[in-house]
């Protein structure tokens, strides 16, 4: 089984079933670390494995991320580096341009770039 991240009738992530939901386990806590809801993050549940994604939501709350003290903070950076690399890949999947603002961003930038092949 796998979950299925889609844009319109794009599907733009198919992750392994324990991997979307250790992913959406993050995103969940992530958004409430922001007071925000998995909606208004950019996360629409359709089923138990099958999200939705409001691009422009979604690049919102990763803003917010990059922004505040996910990055600021060496250790939470790293706690959440991957799920910022998958949010990057879907958003630039979904055709959304983001670029990195200064140097501690690029990283995640070349993380996206590394993640986003077949294997993802």
């Amino acid at each position: 089984m796998s979950y299925i991240f889609f844009v319109g009738d794009e599907e733009v992530w198919s992750p392994a079933l324990q991997i979307g939901k250790f992913f959406m386990s993050m995103a969940e806590m992530l958004a409430a670390n922001e007071n925000l809801d998995l909606a208004a993050a950019g996360f629409g549940m359709c089923a138990n494995d099958f999200w939705s994604i409001d691009p422009p939501a979604l690049a919102l709350f990763v803003q917010r991320l990059l922004a505040s003290s996910v990055v600021a903070n060496r250790m939470y950076r790293e706690l959440t580096r991957g799920f910022l690399g998958v949010c990057l890949v879907m958003l630039d999947r979904a055709g959304v341009p983001f670029e990195p603002a200064d140097e501690v961003q690029r990283e995640l930038f070349d993380l996206r770039d590394a993640l986003d092949g077949p294997a993802m």
